[in-house]
This record gives C-alpha cells, sequence and structure tokens, in this order.
C-alpha cells in the first residue's frame, strides 16, 4: 500500500490560488526560494519575454502578481509559474510538515514539471525556467505559424541542456502511462511533448492502481483529478483527496489511514461527504470526460466557471472515495481551516497550519493585487522583506528553512 501524489495543469489555476497555499515553514521555504529565482531571473534577461499583455512582468516582481486575475487571464506565462509554485510548496509541506510520504509522482500537462521537482530530476530553479519558456513559447505561438509539435522541439532542446540526475521518487508519464523509473531521459520527452499529446490519464491511473497505491492526494490548486480519477477506478479501492478542497491536515490523514490499510473498498460510484449535512451523495458517473472544460484536455468545450467543476470557491465536492463513506476528520476546536486563509509569507493574516473548511464556512478570500479591488476583500500586496543571507544574496525572510 503506498501513496501517490497528483500535480494538476493548466485549467486548473484560479485568482489567489498562492495565496491559498497551506501557511506552513516547508510552504513559505518554496514561496521565498521561488520568488529569489524569479527576480534573479529578470534580472538575467532584463524583465522577461513573451507575448501578450502583461508577459515580462509576471516574473520581474517575484511571485508578487503572478496569481492575480489578471496575469492569469492574460499570460500563459504566469499561468505556469504559478501552476509549478503551488504543486511544489503543497508537496513538500505535505512531505515535511506533515509527513506523508510519496511512493510515485504523476503530473496533468504543465503540472508534470512538479512532478519531477518531486521526483528529483528537475531543481525548482530548473523547473521555474522550462514553464516560464513553456508558456513564453505559447503565447508566442498564437501569433506565429508555430504548432505545438514546434513548441516541444523547442522545450526538448531546452530540457537536453539540463543536467541528468536519477530519481528519487519514480515518476508515471502522462504520455507513456507506465512508471519512467531509471529513464530520466524518458521524463524529459514526456515534459517536452506533452504540450503537443493528449495525456493518457487512464493508463497513469490504471498504472497506480497495479501498484498497490491506495491514495492519491492531488496537489494545489487541482480539484478535478481526483473526480476523474475516482471515476476511471471505481472498482479498484483507491481513495482521492484534494488538498485544495479538503485542507492540508485532513488530506494527510487520509493519506496516512489509507496508507496504513484503515477503510474499506467496495463498489459503487463516487462518494464525498456533503458539506452541509455531513453525509455523503452518490454521483455515480456525473463526472464525464469534461474534467477541464476546455477541448485541448479532452472536455466538451465548456466555458471556465461551467459544469461540475466550475462551482464556486468553497462550493463543489470536498473529497472523493471510492466505497462506502469515511468521515471527513474534525479540526481542533476553535480552529479554523486553512481553506480560504492566506499564506502569512504573502501578506496574509496567520493561518493555523491544520484544519478544514467546516459546514457554512464562508467562501475564500482573496488578498487584492496592486490598487484595492472591491472584487477582492484582503489587503492589498505589501512588499516582502529581505534579510542579509551570506552567499546566498537577498532573500525574502519566510517563515521556516
Amino acid at each position: 500500500m503506498s501513496i501517490a501524489f497528483l500535480f494538476p495543469g493548466r485549467g486548473s489555476q484560479r485568482p489567489g490560488m498562492l495565496h491559498r497555499l497551506p501557511d506552513t515553514a516547508a510552504s513559505a521555504t518554496v514561496l521565498a526560494e521561488a520568488d529569489i529565482a524569479l527576480r534573479q531571473l529578470a534580472s538575467r534577461t532584463g524583465g522577461g519575454g513573451g507575448g501578450g499583455d502583461g508577459s515580462g512582468r509576471e516574473y520581474a516582481d517575484g511571485i508578487a502578481e503572478l496569481d492575480s486575475a489578471q496575469a492569469l487571464e492574460l499570460s500563459s506565462v504566469a499561468s505556469h509559474l504559478a501552476l509549478l509554485i503551488a504543486g511544489v510548496a503543497g508537496a513538500r509541506a505535505l512531505i515535511e510538515d506533515e509527513g506523508v510520504q510519496p511512493a510515485y509522482v504523476a503530473g496533468h500537462d504543465t503540472g508534470g514539471y512538479a512532478a519531477a521537482v518531486l521526483a528529483g530530476v528537475l531543481t525548482l530553479e530548473e523547473a521555474l525556467r522550462a514553464v516560464r519558456l513553456r508558456g513564453e513559447l505559447l503565447d508566442g505561438a498564437g501569433s506565429t505559424d508555430e504548432t505545438e509539435n514546434d513548441v516541444a522541439i523547442r522545450l526538448a532542446q531546452h530540457l537536453a541542456t539540463v543536467k541528468r540526475r536519477p530519481q528519487s521518487v519514480p515518476y508515471v508519464g502522462g504520455l507513456q502511462g507506465r512508471s519512467l523509473r531509471g529513464e530520466t531521459n524518458a521524463v524529459f520527452d514526456d515534459l517536452a511533448w506533452s504540450v503537443a499529446r493528449p495525456v493518457q490519464w487512464a493508463q497513469v491511473t490504471a498504472r497506480l492502481a497495479e501498484a498497490d497505491v491506495t491514495c492519491c492526494v492531488e496537489l494545489p490548486p487541482g480539484r478535478t483529478l481526483t473526480a476523474q480519477l475516482a471515476e476511471e477506478q471505481g472498482a479498484s479501492g483507491m481513495r482521492a483527496v484534494s488538498v485544495e478542497e479538503y485542507g492540508i491536515a485532513a488530506a494527510a490523514d487520509v493519506a496516512r489511514e489509507r496508507d496504513a490499510g484503515a477503510g474499506g473498498g467496495g463498489g459503487g460510484g463516487v462518494v464525498w461527504p456533503s458539506p452541509a449535512a455531513g453525509g455523503a451523495e452518490d454521483v455515480g458517473a456525473e463526472y464525464g470526460d469534461a474534467a477541464y472544460g476546455d477541448a485541448e484536455y479532452g472536455g466538451t468545450g465548456a466555458p471556465d466557471g461551467a459544469g461540475p467543476y466550475g462551482a464556486a470557491d468553497g462550493a463543489g465536492p470536498e473529497a472523493y472515495e471510492l466505497g462506502p463513506p469515511a468521515p471527513a476528520p474534525a479540526p481542533p476546536p476553535d480552529t479554523p481551516g486553512t481553506d480560504g486563509a492566506e499564506s502569512s509569507w504573502l501578506g496574509g493574516g496567520a493561518a493555523p497550519a491544520r484544519g478544514g473548511p467546516g459546514p457554512g464556512a464562508p467562501p475564500p478570500r482573496l488578498g487584492s493585487f496592486g490598487p484595492p479591488d472591491p472584487g477582492y476583500g484582503g489587503p492589498a500586496f505589501p512588499a516582502p522583506p529581505v534579510v542579509d543571507r551570506p552567499g546566498d544574496g537577498q532573500l525574502p525572510a519566510h517563515g521556516g528553512e
């Protein structure tokens, strides 16, 4: 019995996604590392490149503007970078702060780069450079005759310059649908060509089931792979839980419980705890192939915010289970959950590391980006403080080493 980490890709980004990361030492460290890496990258490239309005300043100010509504809407660079940072930060929080160790990692589309960081074949800085290039090429392809195959070739050429390292955690390829442990070159091919070829997600989940994976944890900001996996593996006994919806502590408890052999199997549809009544609702095969909405992901082309995955933040299913429902672990008394709480490193108020949203909890509060916006209720972004660190340059202060 083992645990797999799943990293979502394009289509799962949403404004404020970096603000809702678990407020833990490990997560804050990733945010600080990403911030300084992007600032250094911008200083070497003159503020960034790429096409489209807003491109070139997404990372000139570090991570400060990456998850704003404007940046995510106008720039593929911003969405690629934010997805990578959110996935890696959530995974390190699970590993370092909650003690949950993955036996396998897999990524959907852009999420493959976050999976590669956890597998040990890319450093965070290398992954940031690669996904920045991916976003720039996709932005530029819209105004040129370049095809997605051309973009994949450019990415393969870039990744060919990256040092090869052995995997510390087996990487399950999204295109091959199998474990690529011991095949680092195949991992890089998977990353490069994921921009042009469809992800074989059914094969990925089948491979995880064959490997006796009992729980798949979907990393922030993902919510949809869990439902898609649950439908495809209705008789496998695997459970899928989203950190974004369940909260890091509850998701970690579910993963540990399943890894220890607790919980029962059983067939019959997808079940999730009802936020209002604490019960369960069987939705059967309600979640079809429209997992991402956009046609490029095999969906029906439904617009953002439509369909079963378009529920507003704070609404919708919180955990997906195969078989009889299990009650969600309750947070400590008088302790608000992490969903909706802003990471203190990004300027929000302090948030506890444990707990999840209770029944009737208000929707997540997003901080404002730049000038105050009535659409957001949080404080304006402050400039991150800096501290002197010999040999490392100026690093933003964060919550832990």
